[in-house]
C-alpha cells in the first residue's frame, strides 16, 4: 500500500510540473499570429455583445435575447477557438476557448456585456486515500 501511495504521488508531483512546464500561447511570450487569433476571438466577442444589446438580429415577441445562430453582423470564429454560447431568453452567456493552447486560455461574457479574459486555475496535485472519497 505505500509503495502504491509513493508511485501515486510521483505521478501527480510529475503531473503539476508537466502542467508548469507548458508554453501557454498568451502569455509574455505570445507570437504575433496567436496573438491576431486572440485580438480577433475578442473582436467575436465584442461583436456578440453589441448584436445582442443593439438589436441587430431579429428576436422573437418575449425574447430578451436571440441564440447565436440568430445573430447577424458578427465575425467568423478564429481557427482554433471553440464557442460555447447558451441563452434562456431573458440571459445570455458565452465563452471562446482556445483549444491549441496547453494553459486553456479563454474569453466569456454575458449580457452584462463585460468580456474577461482567463486561464484556469494550475491543478493542484495531492493523495487522496482510497475510500476516503
Amino acid at each position: 500500500m505505500k509503495l502504491l501511495l509513493a508511485v501515486c504521488a510521483v505521478l501527480l508531483a510529475g503531473a503539476g510540473t508537466a502542467f508548469a512546464q507548458q508554453t501557454c500561447l498568451h502569455d509574455r511570450s505570445e507570437t504575433q499570429a496567436d496573438r491576431t487569433r486572440r485580438e480577433r476571438a475578442i473582436t467575436v466577442a465584442r461583436a456578440i455583445n453589441t448584436a445582442e444589446h443593439m438589436g441587430l438580429s431579429p428576436r422573437q415577441p418575449g425574447q430578451r435575447y436571440r441564440p447565436f445562430e440568430q445573430l447577424t453582423m458578427v465575425p467568423a470564429i478564429p481557427a482554433g477557438f471553440e464557442l460555447q454560447f447558451h441563452t434562456d431568453g431573458d440571459t445570455y452567456t458565452f465563452s471562446l476557448k482556445d483549444t491549441r493552447d496547453p494553459c486553456k486560455y479563454a474569453i466569456f461574457s454575458d449580457q452584462e456585456g463585460l468580456i474577461y479574459e482567463a486561464a484556469p486555475m494550475r491543478p493542484e496535485a495531492r493523495v487522496v486515500p482510497l475510500g476516503t472519497t
